[in-house]
């Protein structure tokens, strides 16, 4: 037997496969188009709606249609799939694709509805084929009508509490038929969620997307006694909306976001990033991760604030170990090591598990003498660990064995916990991701990664690495950055699909 939920799930679902290859409301409040007819069975105070494209004929999934089928078995997949839905009764091209080509949502209407157990979901879209939708669902066994509310025909399920409903030509399910009520009787009222709010709130990213997310971060902090101490901090507090996105094109897939503040009261020292566009390079090695950040410094201080402020107590038993530390090594941790982060930092790491960092100091000499007087530290100040020389580097050996490699060299900082990677980071010279603005940027040779991947899960060998080569051999650089302001925080990651 299907349930009603599910059936709203399939055709979500039948989407993107389809994808692959293969009116307007009954009554009330008029709508401007079908999204803004769907959005309006979610109240204007919803913390969370998700957007989907359902229009197979536009450019987005025929972008898509093109990126997928660049994967070997491709094809195969998609008959299995498609096969797999044939099989639960439902026909694709008879049953579902006339009722595609609108805007689908599918959304919270409250922050309670987002929480634990109680997790609710309302789902909306305006059908193109009302009477093809009638019929699906009275060939549905699992769902018996329900009778009305106004002019909406409601369906309930036989074996679970979701609730749908035929409210002129949009099909509407929720969990319950208590919630599938309201928001047709939402859909009639003033307070309603509107098309302009939503496009509002996801300004600054693409608005030809496959989906569109928007969250009300004010109202989910707000609505959680949870949060009662991070409200305390001055940009958590700033905190507005969220609006995501992922988006097709022919030589990749893009996901976009913008997370908006209230800039009223914020100033630069109190963001979690470095303001500015100038975004750090970072390093490009074959099937590595790369990651730059500009002003790692700022970030370090931030987490410090925040504890501060959530946790005082907390805070003032760090304040004074840092202390202790700072006596027992002649140092001062904050304006030796923290303050040195000011400049490009650069991150790698390797499918083999090593990693390494890179760190442009504001004072290399400074540092060298600070390394030098950690060097020289008993081992009680550093937990039971133990600091020697090799090659010119310092080797610092953790209690339970762990080994870390670091120094300054051609005055640039570098750490790592394999020599080998270290050595190749110091000598490299990271560079700028194409496009980038911000203080942080990403490169990863997300091919070569997955493909390293697959043959180690596979065991290794040449049929693991010739395996996992083929099924990735699509797969580009994921490249991206993220941007920082008074205003929010806005960013771009594109995954390449050759």
């Amino acid at each position: 037997m299907r349930k009603a939920r599910p059936l709203f799930v399939t055709l979500l679902c039948l989407v993107p496969l389809a994808a692959a290859g293969c009116g307007s409301s009954g009554s009330g409040n008029s709508a401007s188009s079908p999204l803004d007819n769907a959005l309006g069975y979610m109240p204007k105070s919803a913390p969370l709606i998700v957007e989907i494209d359902t229009d197979l004929n536009d450019s987005q999934w025929q972008s898509l249609s093109a990126n997928v089928q660049k994967f070997p078995f491709a094809g195969q997949v998609k008959s299995q799939l498609k096969d797999a839905i044939n099989s639960t009764g439902i026909n694709y091209d008879k049953d579902v694709k006339p009722l595609l080509g609108n805007e689908a949502v599918l959304g919270a209407p409250t922050v309670q509805a987002t929480v634990g157990s109680s997790v609710q979901f309302v789902g909306a879209i305006q059908v193109k084929d009302k009477g093809k939708l009638e019929s699906l669902l009275n060939q549905e066994q699992d769902i018996a009508k329900d009778g009305k509310e106004g002019d909406a025909q409601l369906y309930k399920s036989k074996t679970d509490n979701s609730e749908v409903a035929i409210d002129g030509d949009v099909f509407v399910i929720s969990d319950s038929k208590q919630q599938t009520v309201a928001a047709i009787q939402q859909r009639q009222r003033d307070d309603r969620f509107t098309e302009d709010q939503f496009n509002s709130s996801l300004s600054g990213t693409p608005t030809d997307a496959l989906t569109r997310v928007y969250v009300n971060i004010q109202a989910l902090l707000s609505g959680s006694p949870q949060t009662s101490n991070a409200l305390k901090v001055k940009w958590v507090n700033a905190l507005r909306t969220a609006g995501f996105t992922a988006s097709s094109q022919s030589d990749g897939i893009s996901f976009d976001y913008n997370i908006k503040t209230d800039p009223s009261g914020l100033s630069d020292s109190d963001l979690p990033v470095a303001s500015g566009d100038q975004s750090p390079p970072v390093s490009t090695k074959a099937g590595e991760v790369g990651i730059g950040i500009r002003g790692l410094d700022q970030t370090a201080h931030f987490i410090e604030s925040v504890a501060q402020t959530v946790n005082p107590s907390g805070y003032a038993k760090f304040v004074r170990n840092k202390r202790k530390l700072d006596s027992q090594l002649g140092l001062d941790v904050d304006k030796d090591v923290i303050d040195q982060l000011s400049g490009n930092t650069a991150i790698s790491v390797s499918a083999n598990g090593h990693y390494a960092f890179r760190v442009e100091p504001k004072d290399p000499a400074g540092l060298s003498q600070t390394l030098a007087k950690l060097a020289k530290a008993p081992k009680s100040a550093l937990g039971g660990a133990t600091i020697t020389r090799v090659r010119n580097l310092y080797k610092l050996t953790g209690k339970a064995g762990k080994v870390y490699y670091y120094g300054v060299v051609n005055k640039v900082f570098v750490l790592s916990d394999d020599l080998g990677t270290l050595g190749q980071l110091a000598t490299d010279t990271p560079q700028p991701v194409p496009g980038a603005k911000g203080a942080i940027a990403i490169n990863a040779d997300v091919g070569k990664l997955a493909s390293a991947l697959i043959a180690k899960a596979a065991g290794g060998g040449l049929g693991g690495a010739f395996g996992g080569s083929l099924a990735t051999a699509p797969l580009g650089a994921l490249t991206g950055w993220t941007s920082s302001s008074t205003n929010g925080l806005q960013g771009h990651m594109k995954l390449a699909i050759k």
